[in-house]
């Protein structure tokens, strides 16, 4: 009885040493999941009356494809001539350009204009998750 004691009183205190040896853990460095870009983009001239005014975001320039993140802006989203972007949960990969194009309605003879943009390549990765991008557009 004494030797099974014994033994189960060693392999309780061994487990609970060696289970408890965790100081690595917490120095560990988390990485990303996914990465962002984001930032701010400033509008001058005045704003179209009609059409659609869209935000994208590209794998390649020019865009062959469809974009890795879009938004649609309105003049209401815009403030003090602002506005604030920002595209989430990216994958970690070249993102080549982040751009404004105002699309007439009826896209006439698919005719559309770039207002501006940021045309340079973006590299999203667990180490630089996160990416800001500030821009003008005009109109």
């Amino acid at each position: 009885m004494n030797k099974l004691f014994l033994r189960l009183l060693c392999t309780l205190v061994l487990i609970i040493t060696i289970g408890c040896e965790d100081n690595d853990a917490n120095n560990e460095v988390i990485l990303a999941e996914s990465g962002s870009i984001y930032g701010k983009i400033t509008f001058s001239g005045a704003w179209p009356d009609t059409g659609t005014v869209l935000l994208t975001l590209n794998t390649t320039y020019p865009p062959q494809g469809p974009p890795a993140g879009f938004q649609y802006l309105s003049l209401e989203t815009v403030v003090d001539n602002e506005y604030t972007y920002s595209f989430s949960n990216l994958s970690f990969t070249n993102y080549e350009a982040v751009s404004i194009t105002h699309w007439p309605d009826d896209y006439p003879n698919g005719s559309y204009s770039t207002l501006g943009g940021h045309f340079e390549d973006m590299l999203i990765t667990q180490e630089s998750p996160e990416t800001e991008i500030n821009f003008n557009a005009d109109f």
